[in-house]
Order: structure tokens, then sequence, then C-alpha cells
């Protein structure tokens, strides 16, 4: 998970920084102390889940800054840092998923992560079912992290680290996935939503693996750049 942390207040951010990787295993987090930094650090295609802006800020407050990721069709969830719970039109209007009042405690993180986890799920129930031999399954298109095709095996590489295998062919998968998922050589599909990096040929992935692309694949980089910034949702 892609976790973004802006506040003027550095010993706050440090702290909720700390309090975050105390909550969650595989965090990406980036901390500023500017709202403008963050506003270039959005221009550049950073993939970011979960925003925790502090609204009060000298240069530009957090509610600006929500509102150019809401602008850039940012469908991630914000969350505001506060001393007080006076600011409500204004979450409204860049639909806010919550407060963090200050002072804070781990469980409060704890609390919030807990509701976005329960909220993803229930969001995002898009997936494909899957039959091989026994074997009956739904299964959901975020637990994925890539495909790989192995002759005349399919195999989905979770992001659990689990692999289910199936005997198909990879054109009998790819049109019945979403805009998630790209193909960045022929042997292998990406969930574009569990990439942490593209360095060189190779894409990285939230689960700790790689997976190349081929060479001769000049689209890939473009997908996955459309797909950070939101327009393809």
């Amino acid at each position: 998970m892609n976790i973004l942390i802006c506040d003027d207040i550095r010993d706050d951010a440090l702290k909720l920084e700390k309090a975050v990787k105390n909550t969650i295993f595989e965090a990406d987090i980036t901390v500023f102390e500017k709202g403008n930094d963050v506003l270039e650090y959005i221009k550049s295609g950073a993939k970011i889940d979960v925003c925790f802006l502090d609204i009060i800020m000298p240069d530009i407050n957090g509610i600006e800054v929500a509102r150019y990721l809401r602008q850039k069709k940012y469908y991630g969830k914000i969350i505001f840092l506060t001393n007080s719970n006076d600011y409500g039109v204004e979450s409204y209007q860049v639909k806010a998923f919550s407060y963090l009042l200050k002072p804070f405690s781990l469980n409060d993180i704890k609390n919030i992560f807990q509701e976005i986890q329960d909220t993803n799920k229930i969001e995002d129930k898009a997936g494909l079912p899957i039959t091989n031999r026994n074997m009956k399954k739904y299964l959901y298109f975020h637990e994925i992290s890539y495909i790989e095709v192995m002759r005349n095996s399919v195999y989905f590489h979770l992001l659990n680290m689990e692999d289910i295998i199936i005997t198909a062919a990879l054109s009998d998968i790819l049109p019945r996935l979403d805009g998630r998922f790209a193909q960045c050589h022929r042997s292998f599909v990406v969930n574009m939503d569990v990439v942490t990096q593209i360095h060189g040929k190779d894409v990285f992935l939230r689960c700790g693996r790689k997976v190349p692309i081929a060479r001769n694949n000049k689209d890939f980089d473009e997908q996955y750049f459309l797909r950070v910034m939101g327009k393809d949702l």
C-alpha cells in the first residue's frame, strides 16, 4: 500500500509514519511537510492509495491539496489531520474518507485501516470464477499480483504468496480481466494496482516479486502511467 503523509509539524508527521508502519506490514510511506511538495509529487505520476493531509498548513492547506487530487481523478482515500472537526462541508466536497483528530493513538490508526480494508472489500467485488478439476473458486482481482502462463497452464500468483494453477490458455483469460491488468510480456500479465516501481525492463510488485517487460513492448509504461493518473477508470 502506497501512503502519503503531509503535515507541516514534523514531529506529528514522524509519529504518524511510525504508527502506520506498526499497523501496515507492507506500506511504502512518503512524508512531506509542505502542500506544494505534494502537488509536485502528484504531478510526477506517483501512485498513492491513502493520503493523510494536515488541514492547516502555511503554504497551501490540506483542503486545497485534496481538491487538486480530485481534479486529477484521484480515487484513493483522503484522511484529514486536524485539531478540530470544523471542516465538515469542505471534507464532504472532496469526498474525504475520514478525520484523524490530534493527538491520535496507535489504536486510532488501526481503526482507520480496518475501515479502509472493510470498505475496499465491499467496493471491489470484481473477479472471475475459475474451475480446474475438483476446484471451483471465485478469484477477486484485487487478490492477484500477476498472472503467468507456462505451457498449457495459467498461474495466478496472489498477493498472499499463494499460487493457483488452472489448465487454460492466456488468451482465454485476458478478455475476462478488467482495466487494472496489463500484459507486459507474452507470458506475464500484471495487476498495475500492485506495481511499486518500473526499473529498466522489470516490473516490481508489492508482493516482493518482479516480472520482465518484453523488449518490444512499448505500450506498458504508458498503460501504467494512465492507470496511476486514473484516466482508465
